[in-house]
């Protein structure tokens, strides 16, 4: 529950910063975002989504719409399976 939680409060972020870039023109905090998630995904998301057995087209995509709210648990339940 707090995962989906967390997923939609990010969604709304997105959907906040696409707003402040329409309406006032300044597009600094989605280039942030979208920066942030990227290198996310480089740095973790593709790593576990291809040990949880997904495309990279697939991790990608989650990986750039929710961060780490989407990554951090798959990593969490994938550690709990090895144990």
């Amino acid at each position: 529950m707090k995962t989906k939680l967390l997923q939609g409060a990010c969604l709304v972020l997105y959907a906040a910063s696409i707003a402040l870039w329409i309406l006032t023109g300044n597009f600094i905090l989605f280039v942030v975002l979208l920066s942030l998630h990227c290198s996310e995904y480089f740095i973790v998301g593709g790593k576990i989504g291809a040990q949880a057995g997904l495309s990279k087209g697939k991790a990608f995509l989650l990986c750039m719409a929710f961060g780490f709210t989407w990554w951090l648990p798959l990593k969490k339940e994938q550690d709990r399976a090895r144990e």
